[in-house]
């Protein structure tokens, strides 16, 4: 079964002039929202197989959308932190969104597409933890939390009021000064509206900062799920 798993976007390094992005797209030995954990392990032979060193085909996408390919990671290792990218982005328009979204610091996830291939039940810190052990990875992706409306990122609960104004702020400015596609400008206002609803859900005494439309209204558009949908069928095959 395909499954994501988000991370903190831990960016190394990020060169617009060459549109090369580095980082990493999963963390090792830590818990998750849904109680798993990857070994350090977990991602050795499927890297071996199918990354740049093997049968190169890992891909580099685009909130997880099959349609939407940034990049074959030019690197693709497994370090004492987790699993280690280095992609030279496409000259998409997309592609060049992306890099704008790093720029302007509202890319603050990434994200590993995979397929359990072993894993154990044991006890850490009193519950029950899946211990992954090995996978089939299929894709990382670039992806800003809460890009699906229907699915925001659970990690934003955890945000304190500081952060959550910060983010805020993180986002208008983007909105304001950007020059992305309209799809772009869709997500940067999913993302917006969740944080002000999150706000007035869990903070109602807190001065939450005024968010204006700062963009001419835009008109809907033919996302066909583009956030946070994969279809494994999209990719070549694996067989």
């Amino acid at each position: 079964m395909y499954q994501i798993k988000n991370t903190p976007a831990v960016i190394k390094d990020l060169s617009i002039d060459d549109r090369t992005v580095t980082g990493y797209f999963a963390s090792f030995d830590n818990v998750d929202y849904d109680d798993d954990s990857f070994e350090r392990s977990a991602f050795d032979k499927t890297i071996m197989e199918w990354g740049p060193l093997g049968k190169n085909k890992i891909q580099h996408l685009y909130q997880h959308d099959a349609r939407m390919p940034l990049a074959k990671p030019k690197l693709l290792k497994a370090d004492q932190f987790g699993v280690y990218f280095e992609s030279t982005f496409a000259d998409t328009s997309y592609g060049r969104d992306a890099l704008k979204l790093y720029e302007a610091g509202v890319i603050n996830e990434h994200s590993v597409g995979f397929e359990i291939l072993r894993a154990k039940e044991e006890i850490y810190e009193g519950k029950s933890i899946q211990r992954i052990q090995e996978v089939r990875m299929w894709e990382g992706s670039t992806v800003t939390f809460g890009a699906n409306e229907n699915t925001p990122f659970m990690g934003m609960k955890s945000l304190t009021k500081q952060e959550l104004t910060e983010r805020i702020g993180t986002l208008t400015k983007a909105v304001r000064n950007g020059t992305f596609t309209d799809e772009t400008f869709h997500l940067l206002e999913i993302q917006l509206a969740q944080l002000n609803a999150l706000i007035t859900q869990h903070l109602p005494d807190a001065d939450a900062p005024s968010v204006k439309d700062t963009q001419p209204e835009i008109a809907p558009s033919e996302l066909d799920d583009l956030f946070n949908q994969f279809t494994i069928n999209h990719l070549v095959s694996w067989k």
